[in-house]
Formats: structure tokens, C-alpha cells, sequence
């Protein structure tokens, strides 16, 4: 009988790390990370690196908030980039603009200060953009992006730094119970014991779940994404084309990352779409002309790992004893990491969240249908 607790967590992106993260600022280090190729490799390194609050359920929005406060702290302790240029989310449809009135007036009795710019003010903040086809903007001051790799590698260095194990290129493929209660995992590479497991590994956590009876709904959807040449700064908010699902936003080290959605279906295999490119590319220089000579220097697929209600799934498993999960972002994974992490950390140390709210995004609001509604899903 081992003297102490082990936790596993499952999955090396930041979900997990932020995780192992808090429960070594709660005091816990002994701790052991499964990462099936290396830290960051899945979403972690693929997202926009925006962050935000400026959703349409009451359970983003508070709890991104929260995201929000820990990301200025995370960034302040340990010199990670991180700014709060804001959102804006550019309307050139009359139904969009008659929706987001009630979209602002539900965020602003949160507490988010989105507020409405009209084109003259949206040319403010980006001097260079075409406002020919725009009625208004939307403007959110809380939001922002951070550097998604520097996050991971700072996270990283700072829990081996506290004896935090980590195996990488080491596949989980069972959790291990007995007696309705975790007792480890089995890897390509043998048996670990774990007292607690975290699954928080993307798509992969529905089949590692799959091995204790769990099956969660979740879907993969294939999104794609650009990167151009650097540039000096042109502007600082992530723009949002609301009526493409499109984005653009200039990173730390100045290339413009731009996503755009082209139409697809859920559990197709990711491949290279030049339709994608051809919409990036004709979103963009409508509203930044300017675009048309800028190269591209990369361009990478990867998934939005998605739930019914486009909400994350974190928390116990009721059904096993020491079983947890933190999955299901839906596009969303980066901006929430920090909150997700100080949640799962309090339900594994103390079996209760930090933020009481966070109790409606369980497992059990699946099984039990209570879906929660969100509509801003974009990229």
C-alpha cells in the first residue's frame, strides 16, 4: 500500500498542465503526466491564442471572467506574453446586429463591458480597414490573447522544476478500477498506479473512458488555420467577421493568424482544404486590403473537439470513485485553461469546485439532458 496519493493526468495540453499546475500551488506534487506524443502537441499548439469572456451562457461568462483574472496572474508571475487588446466582432448583417443587442445586454449584466462601435469607431482601433460593408462593431476590452507556446513550455519547466513526472510518447489505453474505484492506468509501456485520474486528452478521452463503461458524447470537427509573414504591429484586437466564422488576429512575434470556416462534417479526417484558403483569403482583403501581398508561411489542420451544448465537460465521473474530466472545449480550451485547471485541482484535493458554477458543466448535465445553450462558436 503506497503512504501517499497519486494523481494521473492524462494528456499534456494545457487543460492538463494548468491542472497540475494549481494542485502544486495547493501543495500537491506528487503527480504523473501521460502524454501520448509531447506537451502541447494536440490543441494547445494549434488554438488563436484569443481569449475571452464575451459568450452567451451564464457559465462561460463567469467562469471566463475568472480565466481571465488568472491569465493577468499566470502572465505577471512567470513573464508570460499575454494582452488584453480586445475582441471585435465586426456585423454586416442586420439580423446580426438585432442579435447582439441581446448578446451585449446579457454580457454586460454579467459584468463583460462589451459595447457597440459604429465604423468610424471600429477605423479607431484598426486604421487600416474597409468599413464599406460594416453597420457596427462589437467591442469587448476584457479579452485578449497570450502566447499558446510559451504557456505550455513556461507550465512545463515550472512542474518539473516541483517533481512533477512526466511520460511522454506513452499511450494510456485502460483506466484500471476495481471495486468501483480507480486504481491506475495501463500505458503502451506497462501499469502506472494512480489513487485519482484526470482524463483531459481531447478527442482521446472518449475512448480512454470508454475502458470504465463511460461514453461521452463528443464530436471531432475539423478546423483549419494560416499563418503569414511578421510584420510590425497593425493592430491589437482579434477580429471576429461574424458572418463567416472568421478571424484574424496578429500574434506576439507579428505574423497574422487567420481562421476561417468552410463547411464541414463532424468525424471527416482532417486534410488540406484550398477552399479554405481561397475563404481566409477573400474574407480578409475585403476588410484589409492590404492582405492580398502579405505570404503565407504555414498553414496546419486540427480539431474543435465538440459537445452537444458547445460546452467543456470537467469534473468527477459520479460513477467511479477517483475518475475525472476536463474535455470537450469545443474551440475553447486555451481561453479557459487557467480556470479550468484551479477547478479540477479544488475538486481533486477538497471534492468540490473553486467556482460553484462550474458544477453545471459535469458529466451529469449529459446524462441527465440538461443542456446548456451557447452560440458563440466561431473559426
Amino acid at each position: 500500500m503506497r503512504a501517499s496519493l497519486v494523481v494521473g493526468v492524462v494528456g499534456g495540453g494545457v487543460a492538463g498542465l494548468f491542472t497540475a499546475y494549481y494542485l502544486v500551488r495547493e501543495g500537491f506534487c506528487d503527480i504523473v503526466v501521460f502524454e501520448k506524443r509531447y506537451v502541447g502537441s494536440g490543441g494547445s499548439y494549434r488554438c488563436a491564442t484569443g481569449i475571452r469572456a464575451s459568450f452567451t451562457s451564464r457559465e462561460h461568462i463567469l467562469l471566463m471572467k475568472h480565466s481571465i483574472e488568472l491569465w493577468r496572474e499566470f502572465s505577471i508571475e512567470h513573464n508570460v506574453a499575454y494582452e488584453r487588446g480586445g475582441y471585435i466582432w465586426l456585423l454586416t448583417r442586420e439580423s446580426d446586429l438585432e442579435a447582439f443587442k441581446g448578446y451585449v445586454g446579457f454580457q454586460n449584466s454579467l459584468g463583460v463591458p462589451t459595447r457597440f462601435l459604429d465604423p468610424e469607431e471600429v477605423r479607431d482601433y484598426v486604421p487600416s480597414i474597409n468599413t464599406d460593408n460594416i453597420l457596427a462593431g462589437v467591442y469587448d476590452p476584457l479579452a485578449g490573447k497570450a502566447c499558446c507556446f510559451e504557456t505550455v513550455l513556461t507550465l512545463y519547466k515550472y512542474l518539473r522544476e516541483h517533481g512533477v513526472k512526466f511520460y511522454t510518447s506513452t499511450c494510456v489505453e485502460k483506466i484500471v478500477v476495481e471495486n468501483n474505484c480507480v486504481k491506475g492506468v495501463v500505458t503502451n509501456r506497462g501499469f502506472y498506479e494512480a489513487d485519482k485520474v484526470l482524463v483531459a486528452a481531447g478527442y482521446g478521452s472518449r475512448e480512454i473512458l470508454k475502458t470504465t463503461g463511460i461514453d461521452l458524447p463528443l464530436e471531432n470537427l475539423p478546423r483549419h488555420a494560416l499563418v503569414t509573414e511578421r510584420y510590425r504591429e497593425h493592430f491589437k484586437p482579434l477580429l471576429i467577421d461574424w458572418s463567416s466564422s472568421s478571424y484574424i488576429v496578429q500574434v506576439k512575434d507579428g505574423n497574422f493568424l487567420i481562421g476561417a470556416e468552410v463547411p464541414e462534417n463532424p468525424g471527416n479526417p482532417l486534410s488540406n482544404r484550398i477552399d479554405f484558403l481561397y475563404q481566409a483569403a477573400n474574407t480578409w482583403t475585403r476588410y484589409l486590403p492590404w492582405l492580398a501581398n502579405v505570404h503565407i508561411l504555414r498553414y496546419w489542420t486540427g480539431y474543435y473537439v465538440m459537445t452537444p451544448d458547445h460546452h467543456p465537460v470537467i469534473g468527477p465521473i459520479d460513477e467511479v470513485n477517483g475518475l475525472y474530466v476536463a474535455t470537450g472545449f469545443s474551440g475553447h480550451g486555451f481561453m479557459i485553461a487557467p480556470v479550468t485547471g484551479l477547478n479540477m485541482a479544488y475538486w481533486i484535493l477538497h471534492d468540490k469546485p473553486y467556482d460553484s458554477i462550474a458544477s453545471n458543466l459535469s458529466y451529469r448535465r449529459l446524462v441527465e439532458g440538461r443542456l446548456i445553450k451557447e452560440v458563440a462558436v466561431f473559426g
